[in-house]
């Protein structure tokens, strides 16, 4: 071993450089199986980011086409006033029940049941003033690639306000 220390001395500078080399590269060579790892691990990591990715807009998605649906189907409704002469005052007047049914036929005509997983309304009520009507609309979403960890879907639930106003 000491006689291998002096001739590496003896050597010239750029031999020894070339030893070192070929000592890192054995080296390197030795560790081949660790890298691997670590590459199938940033793959699943990636792969995990970018199915919840998907998942999470698949979900904003959906609840923004309810929100639409749901916009659509209150201000449907709120046509459906009557108007009210009472002497010099007249005013707009909403029914429950023809607000109900507006809303109904509007998402039956609009086909929003195939458009939103276990579509449903969950209120309609008309504002205190009797000026406008307020829609609370409910669904679910089955998002992709992770659907199957929740196999009912992801809840979402919208509400949506239209105002009628007589002006003259």
């Amino acid at each position: 071993m000491l006689q291998s220390s002096r001739l590496i001395r003896q050597l010239p500078k750029e031999l020894i450089d070339l030893v070192r080399i070929r000592r890192f590269r054995r080296q390197l060579a030795s560790e081949d199986g660790q890298s691997l790892v670590l590459a199938i691990g940033l793959c699943a990591i990636t792969l995990l980011t970018i199915s919840v990715v998907l998942a999470v807009s698949a979900v904003q998605l959906k609840a923004r086409q309810l929100l639409s649906i749901a916009d659509g189907a209150v201000v449907a409704s709120v046509d459906e006033f009557e108007f009210v002469a009472d002497g010099p005052n007249p005013r707009i007047q909403l029914n429950q029940q023809r607000v109900q049914h507006a809303v109904a036929k509007y998402l039956s005509d609009v086909g929003a049941t195939g458009r939103v997983d276990n579509l449903q309304i969950r209120s309609v009520q008309i504002r205190p003033d009797g000026q406008g009507a307020t829609l609370e609309l409910s669904g679910s979403v089955q998002p992709p690639i992770v659907g199957w960890i929740v196999p009912q879907g992801v809840p979402i639930s919208v509400n949506s306000t239209a105002q009628t106003v007589l002006s003259r």
